[in-house]
């Protein structure tokens, strides 16, 4: 009976040091915050996901103090927002103790150590700085120009811009490359997405070290490669169904049936889509009646405002959406993270082009229709 009762405690002991060890298990990382100038407000833990701001951890400060602990796998670039502060405070967080330091009047000017992936992101930011104060000057150069109406001037800014942007996109292409077992260069890469075309893309994802394969961003770049080759061009076409501006649902099928079809992805908020509707007007007056069609897809989240966009324009086609903006499932099917794109189909479905804007949609149709 002695035996028993001493094998039962040595049972409960080994469950107390395991729950002990699991308890343990589930705390990796320390964030240690101090806020200067500020009362003891709440500060917030913040993840990024499908482009919204998720808080997952709070703390009250006390004399301007406070700490959030969890458990981490690979590092993570998380934000910390502070209650009645309108700025998001980034740091890369990894296992180990991290301290934040932040004065509440410049909250853009946080002091972080004890990560190693932070001091590779910053690093990285300046070195990229010298890149931002030249191409912060050429703006101020081409709105000087735009200011005195010197059309030459502006031409001259938007090239030397053109040229900082490719330096700075080939810089960011070098960085990525000789840091691919750092997770920062997976987060980098996936921030700057919309430089790459999905071959770059996929060349970027082949080269990270399998250490970090299981890294959120490697993983969000994985499927994005497997996204945008799916709807690449010489591909056929993803079908989906939204409404249209009274509620009827509406296919791609539908609208396709053997015309010659541009998806047009837009809103009525994005400037650059409005500016360039008058094209994809002309483009449609004058060859729909040969067989070329648009299907209007909208980012927009008010009705109200789609609608009026849609009269304002001229659009005569079919419009539809789920009024969820950037949360668009159109949108998530073919990739889009931004707006004007679009997507031209043949008569059988395939995509044959891609983001044809201007006379370029027009000379595209000119081909297929005359031929010439």
């Amino acid at each position: 009976m002695r035996i028993l009762s001493f094998s039962i405690v040595i049972v409960l002991f080994a469950g107390f040091f395991s729950s002990c060890e699991n308890e343990k298990s589930k705390t990796n990382y320390t964030i240690d915050l101090t806020v200067s100038n500020a009362a003891d407000i709440t500060a917030y833990l913040i993840k990024r996901r499908d482009g919204e701001m998720i808080k997952f951890d709070s703390v009250k400060l006390v004399d301007g103090k406070g700490s959030f602990s969890g458990n981490i796998g690979l590092p993570e670039f998380y934000y910390i927002s502070l209650e009645g502060i309108r700025a998001y405070i980034g740091v890369f967080t990894e296992e180990g103790q991290i301290a934040v330091k932040v004065d509440a009047n410049k909250p853009n000017e946080p002091e972080v150590s004890g990560s190693l992936s932070q001091q590779t992101y910053d690093d990285f930011n300046e070195s990229m700085s010298g890149f931002d104060i030249r191409a912060r000057g050429i703006v101020d150069l081409y709105n000087q120009a735009r200011e005195a109406g010197d059309e030459e001037k502006m031409k001259e800014a938007e090239a030397a811009y053109e040229v900082v942007d490719t330096e700075k996109a080939d810089f960011v292409t070098v960085f990525v490359n000789q840091n691919s077992a750092s997770v920062v260069a997976a987060y980098l890469v996936m921030r700057n997405t919309y430089r790459y075309d999905v071959d770059e893309l996929d060349a970027f994802v082949k080269g990270f070290d399998p250490s970090i394969s299981s890294s959120f961003y490697v993983e969000y770049l994985t499927e994005r490669v497997a996204t945008l080759k799916r709807v690449a061009v010489g591909q056929p076409f993803v079908d989906f169904e939204m409404v249209d501006t009274e509620g009827n649902a509406v296919s791609v099928s539908s609208v396709a049936k053997g015309k010659y079809l541009l998806i047009d992805f837009w809103a009525a908020w994005c400037r650059p889509c409005r500016a360039e509707n008058p094209n994809v007007v002309i483009a449609y007056n004058k060859f729909h009646e040969k067989g070329f069609d648009v299907l209007g897809v909208s980012f927009d989240e008010d009705h109200a405002k789609w609608v009026e966009a849609i009269e304002q324009d001229g659009l005569q086609w079919t419009q539809i959406s789920d009024l969820k903006g950037w949360g668009s499932a159109a949108g998530k099917l073919y990739g889009i993270q931004s707006i004007p794109q679009n997507v031209l189909l043949n008569t059988e479905g395939i995509i044959i082009e891609k983001n044809l804007r201007g006379e370029d949609l027009q000379k595209k149709l000119e081909e297929i229709f005359t031929g010439s």
